[in-house]
């Protein structure tokens, strides 16, 4: 995926990353190209306690 927004503000290059720090009370936008994938993929936060408060879901993409 490429993070192209953090805090509102626009990144002048997006980056390619698999893993994105959202810090406290802030915000993040990534693009993810899912147009060569079909199938379910997960997206998660690695803090398992906001993971067991629903910050966790499934991504179901057709072609």
């Amino acid at each position: 995926m490429q993070l192209v927004e953090q805090a509102g503000q626009p990144l002048e290059a997006p980056t390619s990353q698999d893993v994105i720090n959202v810090p406290a009370r802030s915000n993040v936008t990534p693009r993810i190209a899912f147009d060569t994938f079909t199938g379910r993929t997960v997206y998660h936060c690695h803090i398992l306690d906001h993971e067991d408060r629903g910050m966790m879901a499934v991504i179901i993409t057709q072609q």
